[in-house]
């Protein structure tokens, strides 16, 4: 139950931080709701062996917080701002705007070459 306590831990701190106190209307939809993740932690424990739980740590040691970069562009015809992801950015030729449907080429783009 290690991995859940310690992601509903962190949820509840931000709820805490968030400073809704827990009698608002906020609060209380925030405070029901992780009990309510608590509640599922407590029953997905139960029903999970010991190797199903080693593989969800082994799953959270792999993610990588690696930043994730948003690139805005002006559509030409429409002027709508549009923004783009790095990976999207690398990955396609063109997008389509999702106002006009304007084709936009992306090119091919190397953000190991760009400065932040």
């Amino acid at each position: 139950m290690e991995y859940f306590e310690k992601k509903i831990t962190y949820l509840r701190g931000l709820c805490d931080g968030s400073g809704f106190p827990e009698e608002s209307p906020e609060g209380k939809i925030f405070h029901g709701m992780l009990d309510i993740l608590d509640d599922m932690a407590f029953m997905l424990e139960t029903f999970m062996d010991d190797e199903d739980m080693e593989m969800l740590d082994e799953d959270e040691d792999d993610i990588e917080d690696e930043p994730v970069y948003f690139f805005s562009f002006i559509c030409p015809n429409c002027e709508q701002e549009i923004d783009v992801d790095g990976e999207t950015m690398e990955s396609v030729e063109e997008i389509n705007c999702p106002n006009c449907g304007n084709a936009i080429p992306m090119g091919t783009v190397d953000l190991d070459d760009l400065k932040f």
